[in-house]
């Protein structure tokens, strides 16, 4: 059965002070943030790809009880406490919470914000209630919990990157690393055909890190993946392919041929002067809609 806990807080109490209600929603899928052109004298609209998605809301339906933290029932009285206490759980405003959501092995992560409460339900003689958080998650996607690094060749057309397999949605602040030396380094995903690329090269022991979501870049000499150990080179960085006005890669996976099950993520790699130390790297973590 799924769960959800809220920055580490289970939100089915252990002792039974709180717990979902049956039917409480599973993760929504976001919907596209629609736009349509349309032209005299042409039938329809104008087909447009690529459309950004919306944030997606939700609501978590929680029944309080009269159950003290070590089980026992405390009447009304505990009642009260444990709805203070899940409303100011739920009333974190200042930042962003950590939902995660768990569904046997499946685990999934976001940020999120609680926009709302409904007002609360009490059944004096039960010493119930009922309440209703609104949940929205702003930045649309859910994640894996932990980030995985994969390497590749330097010069090499659709190559899969393994370490996100079975994504579903874009993975949009992924951390790109060249190791020189190379000359001209560039990556592209196979989906989109969007590129990032940097005209100029890295001698051997050099490193170019490409922080895709902040679109910050820098030249380090030292094995490390902290853009701020090294130069900035963020002006040299050029972006093409749908969006790149706006963004850098965005890598998006693909669905194989007649097998939804298959999911892939294919970058194309490109440098000149490499040799066998030569080598581009991905950290990122898995999306999912």
């Amino acid at each position: 059965m799924p769960t959800y806990s809220l920055d580490g807080v289970p939100l089915d109490h252990p002792a039974g002070c709180w717990r979902l209600k049956k039917g409480t929603q599973r993760r929504p899928l976001p919907g596209a943030r629609a736009v349509k052109v349309s032209v005299p004298g042409r039938h329809g609209d104008i087909p447009v790809v690529g459309l950004d998605l919306e944030a997606t809301t939700f609501g978590l339906s929680f029944k309080v009880s009269s159950a003290t933290p070590s089980g026992t029932d405390g009447g009304y009285e505990q009642m009260e406490r444990n709805l203070e206490a899940l409303t100011a759980l739920l009333g974190t405003r200042h930042r962003l919470m950590r939902l995660r959501y768990e569904a046997g092995a499946i685990v999934r992560v976001a940020d999120i914000t609680i926009t709302g409460n409904t007002e609360p339900e009490i059944n004096t003689g039960a010493a119930t209630a009922r309440i209703t958080a609104v949940v929205e998650v702003p930045g649309v996607l859910w994640r894996d919990e932990t980030e995985s690094t994969w390497s590749g060749a330097p010069n090499q057309l659709a190559q899969p990157v393994t370490t996100l397999a079975g994504a579903t949605g874009p993975i949009v602040d992924a951390l790109l690393r060249f190791t020189g030396p190379a000359v001209q380094p560039s990556i592209g995903d196979v989906a989109t055909g969007g590129w990032v690329l940097r005209p100029g090269g890295l001698l051997a022991g050099e490193r170019l890190l490409i922080d895709c979501g902040r679109m910050q870049a820098a030249k380090v000499t030292t094995d490390t993946w902290d853009l701020a150990a090294g130069t900035d080179v963020t002006g040299e960085i050029d972006a093409i392919g749908p969006g790149s006005q706006c963004r850098w890669l965005h890598l998006t996976p693909t669905v194989a041929v007649g097998d939804p099950f298959s999911r892939a993520v294919l970058v194309s790699t490109a440098a000149t002067s490499t040799n066998a130390s030569s080598m581009v790297e991905i950290r990122a973590k898995r999306a999912y809609l």
